[in-house]
């Protein structure tokens, strides 16, 4: 009901606030819409295999040079109950391969019934390495099922690396742009060496539809290995044909590489070049266009609008009055539901001496009949349950209902007046969790039912002579 008042209530204001704005001159609005075209990204999901602890493996790139490090991501993904052995994992050999360093995450939550943790390896290969394709070399953790203490070993695949002579990226500094503006391309090309670049075909490279305005070469050194930086300033003015997602062409970049043994002879005779490409993947672009305006001239023509006083009143004040009263109605309803909170509740009186709940407690407990169907048993169990909280309740002296929608844990704190001895509170703290596991658990067991109907027992031992007395 209240929450009804409250939408009335904004309801109104919002009406009678834009129909009082009405009087004023209205003006013809041109709205202006931008199309934007918008590229879904997959993700990828993992398809989970039943077993106990499952390894993968990604690396950042399947191609490395000389001095380039590469990340290996290890994700470790176990089901609930498995305790896997990590201790070591920092030390794992990847020959040929050399660790430069480990991150190892912290355990998170995977889902429902899986947790998870992120190993990242950065790795790198010797320098006097030749080129070919080297394989990262599998490894194996070993875990332990808690539950049935059994043990296991899951080993992880081999991942594939190439090592090449010359490794060749594009990046641009914006892939959203509108028809005119200018893009950063930057083509970087690291190479051995010995390995020599035909920059011929390098000075003719063509990225239509994009046109070149501006080329810059940056060349360094590091160790080893030369780092050259093309940096290409693009724009595009038109498009060609119907495709309307633009992309800037993959360059192929041609190379040879000197012989070791007879350089003098490679350059003199070009018959001798093995003349090898590479080439780059092209980089999509999304074009911001922007959609013409909407024109409305038939709007401009009908001039301002006016109203009369009686709908401005009847539209408008009056709406808006009718939320004021509304707020007021709710305010006066909200003030006399919490003073009624913060009033003082008077105890209520226990209806029940602690004489006639011990009787009922003792004929529960001698008519329960242990039985192989657990539904059957564990309805008797909860009725010895609400009878032993009622029995308590009595003697702390707290009504029924308290006692029995009080939590195990928090029924013996009404004992202000520490009716209770502190063995028998012990005794009672005991068959309060020995009842709860027998209603709530899976299976009912006999031996836990016949040690609650002892620990009940005790308790009548320990209270009952107070009573008689």
């Amino acid at each position: 009901m209240r929450y009804a008042f409250i939408s009335l209530f904004v309801s109104a204001i919002i009406l009678g606030s834009s129909f009082a704005f009405l009087n004023a001159q209205e003006q013809p609005q041109t709205q202006e819409q931008t199309g934007q075209t918008e590229q879904a990204e997959g993700e990828q999901e993992f398809a989970l295999m039943d077993k106990s602890l499952e390894i993968w493996t990604f690396i950042d790139d399947y191609r490395v040079i000389t001095g380039k490090t590469l990340h290996l991501t290890v994700q470790l993904i176990w089901k609930l109950g498995i305790t896997v052995n990590i201790e070591g994992i920092d030390k794992i050999d990847f020959h040929p391969f050399r660790v430069e360093g480990v991150t190892i995450g912290e355990r998170q939550i995977f889902d429902n019934e899986h947790d998870y943790m992120v190993i990242t390896y950065t790795l790198s290969l010797p320098s006097d390495m030749n080129e070919g394709i080297y394989s990262v070399p599998s490894f194996s953790l070993s875990y332990t099922n808690e539950v049935d203490k059994t043990e296991g070993k899951t080993a992880s695949a081999p991942v594939a690396i190439k090592k090449v002579p010359i490794l060749v990226e594009g990046k641009v500094d914006r892939d959203v742009v509108t028809i005119g503006d200018r893009i950063n391309y930057t083509l970087t090309i690291r190479h051995e060496k010995r390995v020599k670049l035909l920059w011929e075909t390098i000075d003719k490279l063509n990225f239509s539809p994009f046109e070149v305005l501006k080329m810059d070469i940056e060349k360094q050194t590091e160790g080893t290995i030369e780092k050259i930086l093309i940096n290409y300033t693009l724009s595009l003015y038109e498009m060609g044909g119907k495709k309307k997602t633009p992309e800037i062409p993959g360059p192929t970049i041609l190379y040879y590489v000197e012989s070791k043994s007879k350089p003098n002879e490679t350059k003199a005779d070009n018959s001798l070049i093995d003349t090898k490409e590479v080439k780059v993947e092209p980089v999509p672009i999304i074009l911001n266009s922007l959609l013409k305006a909407v024109d409305v001239p038939l709007e401009g023509l009908k001039g301002p609008m006016y109203y009369s006083k009686k709908d401005i009143f009847l539209k408008g004040y009056l709406l808006m009055g009718f939320g004021a009263v509304l707020l007021l109605f709710l305010g006066v309803i909200t003030l006399r539901s919490v003073s009624g909170k913060l009033s003082t509740v008077s105890p209520m009186t226990v209806s029940e001496t602690p004489q006639i709940a011990l009787g009922r407690l003792k004929n529960v407990m001698t008519s329960f009949q242990f039985t192989k169907e657990d539904p059957i048993n564990r309805e008797n169990i909860h009725k010895i349950d609400k009878a032993l909280r009622t029995y308590l309740g009595t003697l702390i002296g707290i009504p029924n209902e308290m006692a029995l929608s009080a939590t195990t844990s928090s029924l013996l704190s009404y004992d202000i007046q520490k009716k209770l001895s502190a063995e028998a509170s012990k005794i009672i703290q005991t068959v309060l969790k020995q009842l709860d596991t027998l209603i709530y658990g899976r299976h009912i067991r006999k031996e836990s039912v016949d040690k609650m109907l002892q620990g009940i027992e005790e308790i009548i031992k320990q209270t009952g002579s107070e009573i008689l007395t």
